[in-house]
């Protein structure tokens, strides 16, 4: 791979009494000019080099910054010499691999290497902040991997399950479900949620913090993401726990493959009715005994006046038309001829026009001849006729109350 070297001189903050200024510290930088993949690394080299020696290791930046993974590898710092006009320099070199997580330029915010040497006059230490080069990277996807969401692009990828319950399940059981991703070629910060987000008033989720792990092996990580998440179940029916299929980019093949898991079926039974407790049983006794006694008192708060327009009602009814018309119906019906008379004359006592009963008078006369008289030229006794007088005299009552006075009385 091939590297931009760019070398800076810079002056010191403080340097001794003597001249030194041909002996400051030189910093460079070593940038890939290429592009890299989305999740490959990056090695970028930073190299310190004085005249003399370092009483003290120089601060190196971390690079850190958005959509940037920084990973030092074993021995990632290292001495290091080169001959500088025509004498040898000594110092120490950084080495770093900057993983992109997102495609475009990667432009690098301006950091600083802080370098303690010896200064050549006086031997006393001299500090020197040095402001590093801007740095910038490109990240770029692969052809045949534009388009991919969420953008995954490694040498190997796979998808685990393991459950640990029953599938068949009462009301309050659990069952737990543990799904891990393995990628590598790249760093398990690529992988994305795995877990569906299945709602059901069925089952009840109970998800746990992913849990992330990386190794690193000559230079190529690699790394897992454990997801975890315990389901409960709160109602019966028949509920499945959604699959999972993932789209990822291989670099050896240079084609898109699918990690996927199949759908669990779950059976859950409806939850077993429970008896009440004493405490639940104590506070219906207490409200039933509330109720009961507030309706006593008010029944007996109402009680004296309820039987006084019970007395009265029942008293104008007896006074009134219609209990005689009531009696003479009962009468007729029971075809109590004595009975008869007696409420018809009670009837003509309340009523505004007895001259109405005539016709009902000779039917009961014709009823009297039919029964008291001996000779057998009287017919059968009549008592449908009757009672349809009597239902004429109703109707002139309803008549009555509901018509105007004759304008030529």
């Amino acid at each position: 791979m091939r590297y931009l070297v760019v070398f800076i001189l810079f002056l010191p903050l403080s340097v001794s009494a003597q001249d030194s200024s041909t002996y400051q510290p030189r910093v460079s930088v070593d940038v890939p000019n290429e592009a890299v993949i989305v999740g490959q690394p990056a090695i970028v080299r930073i190299k310190v080099l004085v005249p003399t020696f370092m009483p003290q290791p120089p601060t190196f930046p971390s690079l850190e910054q958005q959509n940037i993974l920084v990973r030092l590898p074993e021995r990632a710092s290292g001495p290091v010499s080169e001959t500088v006009d025509g004498e040898t320099w000594s110092g120490v070199q950084r080495s770093y691999r900057l993983y992109p997580l997102a495609p475009g330029p990667v432009a690098f915010e301006a950091h600083e290497v802080v370098v303690t040497f010896a200064d050549p006059p006086s031997n006393e230490p001299v500090q020197v902040s040095v402001t590093l080069p801007p740095i910038q990277l490109n990240a770029e996807i692969p052809d045949g991997a534009q388009g991919l969401d969420p953008l995954i692009i490694a040498t190997g990828f796979s998808l685990d399950q393991k459950l640990d319950g029953p599938t068949d399940m009462q009301a309050g059981d659990s069952i737990t479900r543990v799904i891990s991703a393995q990628i590598s070629g790249t760093t398990a910060l690529t992988i994305p949620a795995l877990t569906p987000q299945d709602q059901s008033p069925l089952l009840r989720a109970y998800p746990k913090e992913p849990r992330f792990s990386e190794t690193e092996d000559r230079g190529v990580l690699s790394g897992q993401r454990v997801e975890e998440t315990v389901y409960i179940a709160q109602d019966g029916g028949d509920i499945q726990l959604s699959a999972v299929s993932i789209d990822w980019f291989n670099l050896d093949t240079g084609q898109i493959e699918t990690a996927s898991l199949t759908p669990t079926q779950l059976t859950l039974a409806p939850p077993k009715r429970q008896p009440p407790d004493a405490r639940a049983v104590l506070k219906s006794a207490l409200y039933l005994t509330v109720v009961v006694c507030a309706l006593w008192a008010f029944g007996r708060l109402l009680r004296p006046r309820y039987e006084t327009l019970k007395i009265e009602r029942q008293r104008k009814y007896l006074a009134s038309e219609k209990y005689a018309v009531d009696s003479l119906r009962a009468a007729l019906q029971s075809r109590n001829l004595p009975a008869v008379y007696q409420a018809l004359d009670l009837w003509k006592s309340r009523s505004a026009h007895p001259e109405r009963s005539l016709d009902l008078e000779r039917n009961l006369m014709q009823i009297g001849a039919a029964r008291y008289s001996s000779t057998t030229t009287n017919g059968p006794e009549d008592w449908d006729a009757a009672m349809q007088n009597l239902s004429a005299l109703n109707c002139a009552k309803e008549r009555k109350s509901g018509s105007l006075p004759p304008l030529n009385p």
